[in-house]
């Protein structure tokens, strides 16, 4: 049988109480042809009896994180496209045949689309992003990301010619891969709600310090030493300003970390964060404030 356009990646780790909704979502999408793959990455729950009672391909591997687990999708996906959704986000039905209309007509290596962040106390608060459709890839992801990876659909061809996601940013990243994804590349962004993100105490993207620490090593071990390959086609002023956008989100990142262990009463460590931070990126206010509340 012949490949399905689109291969749907979930990867998941004691994902029970979510993952059948989450499923759900992507089997009601009026788009067809797809098919979908399951990562249960070591679960201690019912996370992969739950997947095997759909329509998809489930592959069980030992906890390794989110960065080992969508290399494998990536590697593992029959589709021209691959589209991201974590197992505690959920999709509306329109969102692939939108997406996939948009990676057809535009030729982009990557689109994604805005959502609602729905948190615990039962907020949802819509996300309206502002990029030109014209925009250039890297505008979509500096000075940090603004894509929310469940919303994602990229070409994995493309994605397996940048060299793919890697294991060792188990935070994070999703940014990875859009950042080496983007060379060369075009993105585009639909301005439609397509997702609804849960934003939960427990996601990896908000678990405070280890987040932020996780985006310092992105920054500075992953991406800063590979600038001059990443930016090598971009005019010298836009590498320029690439590269200190990175310099300056590493030191925030630094100054964020200082905070989180200041409030943990680590007065020592915060310290020694917060003079690094303000070393980093001396122009940026944030580093200031955040710093200093560390220092006093």
């Amino acid at each position: 049988m012949a490949a399905r356009r689109v291969t749907v990646c979930l990867a998941v780790y004691n994902g029970s109480t979510t993952l059948a909704k989450a499923l759900d979502t992507v089997f009601d999408q009026t788009f067809g042809d797809y098919d979908v793959l399951v990562l249960d990455d070591g679960s201690t729950d019912d996370s992969a009896l739950i997947a095997a009672q759909y329509d998809c391909r489930l592959l069980r591997t030992e906890n390794q994180g989110l960065g080992a687990a969508r290399k494998r999708m990536v590697e593992e996906a029959q589709g021209e496209f691959v589209a991201f959704i974590d197992h505690d986000d959920f999709w509306l039905p329109n969102k692939l045949e939108l997406q996939v209309a948009q990676l057809d007509h535009t030729g982009a290596s990557m689109v994604h689309a805005d959502g609602w962040y729905i948190y615990e106390d039962g907020r949802e608060v819509p996300r309206d992003l502002a990029i030109k459709p014209d925009a250039a890839a890297f505008h979509h992801i500096l000075p940090s990301n603004d894509v929310i990876a469940s919303t994602a659909v990229f070409r994995r061809q493309h994605m397996l010619d940048a060299g793919n996601f890697v294991a060792d940013t188990v935070r994070c990243s999703d940014w990875y891969g859009w950042l080496i994804l983007a060379p060369n590349r075009t993105f585009s962004h639909l301005p439609e709600k397509l997702v609804r993100y849960s934003v939960l105490s427990t996601s990896l993207a908000n678990s405070g310090f280890r987040f932020h620490e996780a985006q310092h090593y992105l920054l500075t071990q992953k991406i800063l030493p590979r600038r001059k390959e990443i930016f090598a086609d971009e005019p010298r002023h836009e590498a320029a300003k690439y590269t200190n956008m990175l310099v300056q989100r590493s030191g925030i990142a630094l100054s964020s970390m200082a905070r989180a262990k200041a409030k943990l009463g680590e007065r020592g460590v915060a310290r020694q964060l917060a003079l690094r931070a303000i070393k980093t990126a001396p122009t940026v206010p944030r580093v200031w404030s955040r710093s200093l509340s560390s220092l006093l």
